[in-house]
């Protein structure tokens, strides 16, 4: 079931396919192939599945909230796949607890169920030689990218030494890392599939995490602006750049778990100094794009359009994902756009 945000995002996508849909058909497929990333991203959203193996003792509601998760819930098992859901936006990540205390018949069940996107191969001090060669079966046998995870950075140093000496995981662990690693949570999301960062990110606040997302969907965005900004569009067919752009401006605050609305969307632009107003619809969107780059007239400049896309997202990250105080983002909005080419006014 999407969440009341996702479904908002998806009828920002929507609006924006309706749009596409009306334009030049030598047009349609360069933007398509540039929107594909943000699809895999946003509109097939989904649970990461996580695999845990070896023999931490930290149960699995413990290690969200040490990955930054907050108010855990725990839902019913599926196949032995639990639900666990949290932070500001209810994300969620479905968990096989596949650790060496869990009976084979668990592990085998939820392996034949799904197969995990990760694993985390859990460890803290030494284990016996029998019990280490159960984890490692079972950590491999999925074939999914394996993040070795310990408490400490001691903990993971004498971990990795262990597991160079592992013929059976030589070239298969994606990275060793310990829960005060300020990397840590960026490597596990960047090794998930795509449907399922998001979602890792946002149910731990992992900000680097957001921010790098935010970014990729930003140059598409961006550059599926520029192709259309090639184009000789008449003045009447520019709401599809401001709906695309408005449409990105939603997704960068989907990535940080807030609450997507036209309203806020278009109260941030608004703050940026465009003169869009509380009435501000995506209909209207023609006035915002000259208003942003008063010279784009009936022939819009690629470069432009381009550029004004991208100064609006740098902008929506800096205060939707980094916290900027509004004169912070203004600046950067303003020293983004193309130079001597704005007229927008701070307030």
């Amino acid at each position: 079931m999407k969440s009341p945000e996702h479904n908002a995002v998806l009828n920002l996508y929507d609006r924006l396919s309706a749009l596409i849909e009306k334009l030049p058909g030598g047009l349609q497929k360069p933007i398509l192939r540039e929107l594909t990333p943000i699809r895999e991203l946003f509109l097939e959203q989904r649970a990461p599945r996580v695999l845990l193996s070896g023999g931490s003792a930290q149960s699995a509601p413990s290690l969200l909230a040490a990955m930054g998760a907050s108010n855990i819930h725990c839902g019913e098992s599926e196949q032995g796949w639990r639900s666990y859901q949290g932070g500001v936006s209810g994300a969620m990540a479905k968990i096989l607890d596949a650790r060496n205390d869990a009976p084979d018949a668990h592990w085998e069940t939820g392996i034949a169920a799904a197969a995990p996107d990760i694993v985390l191969f859990l460890q803290d001090g030494d284990m016996p030689e029998p019990e280490w060669q159960k984890s490692i079966r079972r950590a491999t046998s999925s074939g999914a990218p394996i993040i070795a995870l310990s408490s400490s950075a001691e903990s993971a140093r004498r971990l990795g030494e262990r597991l160079e000496e592992t013929s059976e995981l030589r070239g298969k662990i994606r990275a060793v890392c310990s829960l005060d690693d300020p990397g840590f949570l960026e490597i596990l999301c960047a090794a998930l599939p795509a449907p399922g960062q998001l979602e890792f990110a946002r149910l731990t606040n992992a900000r680097k995490a957001q921010a790098f997302i935010a970014s990729s969907l930003l140059k598409s965005f961006s550059a599926v602006c520029g192709v259309i900004g090639l184009q000789p569009i008449p003045l009447a067919d520019l709401p599809v750049l401001a709906t695309l752009q408005s449409l990105m401006v939603g997704m960068i605050i989907h990535t940080t778990g807030r609450p997507v609305t036209l309203k806020l969307v278009g109260e941030f632009l608004s703050a940026l100094g465009l003169s869009v107003g509380a009435g501000f619809v995506f209909r209207e969107a023609a006035r915002v794009a000259v208003r942003i780059v008063p010279f784009w007239g009936n022939a819009v400049s690629g470069f432009v359009a381009g550029a004004g896309t991208y100064a609006i997202g740098r902008a929506a990250i800096a205060y939707f994902v980094d916290d900027s105080p509004i004169q912070e983002t203004r600046r950067i909005f303003l020293s983004m756009l193309p130079k001597g080419r704005s007229t927008t006014k701070l307030p």
